[in-house]
């Protein structure tokens, strides 16, 4: 049986492309921001041209303009797939610090929806920051309080492990 290639991880993964990892990505040199728009990007509203994040073109794990994709996203490469493609990572450890990812994510997912938070549009990030903002502006009620500690421990652990296992170190 064929060995699993490492570009195969980025297809169980998409956390670069959901709004975990990133909040948006710069357009680079190269891109035809008119075009990306026509295929559905959404644009951020900022000094350089941004396209929010989850990407409006990812579905179900996959890239839908993939061969039109922004340079940004053909260069990018997290830790993991980097690590995997160097064999300090195999592919099914690989694969077990994806699910474990995704899974933390979800747990934070459901914690902000269970906190009023239901805007699957946002970057996970730009939602926990919402309702922190929430939960300062007060006064919430004894159950929503413990609610916003979980929620802050799981980010918390969802944040570890995206630094340890996906984001580039420079």
């Amino acid at each position: 049986m064929a060995q699993p290639d490492a570009n195969s991880l980025c297809r169980e993964c998409g956390l670069c492309c959901n709004g975990v990892i990133f909040a948006n990505v710069q357009l680079r040199p190269g891109d035809d921001a008119a075009r990306l728009r026509a295929l559905g990007l959404t644009f951020a509203r900022s000094k350089a041209l941004k396209f929010k994040q989850p990407c409006a073109a990812f579905g179900g794990c996959q890239c839908n303009i993939y061969s039109e994709r922004p340079v940004y996203c053909r260069e990018f490469e997290c830790l993991l797939l980097k690590s995997a493609k160097s064999g300090k990572v195999g592919i099914n450890e690989a694969r077990k610090a994806i699910r474990s990812a995704l899974k933390q994510a979800e747990k934070v997912k459901t914690l902000l929806r269970q906190l009023g938070d239901t805007d699957e549009a946002l970057a996970l990030g730009k939602r926990f920051q919402s309702i922190q903002r929430k939960v300062e502006r007060g006064p919430y009620d004894k159950p929503a309080a413990h609610l916003y500690g979980e929620l802050t421990l799981e980010f918390h652990e969802l944040n570890m492990l995206l630094s340890e296992r996906f984001y580039p170190h420079a």
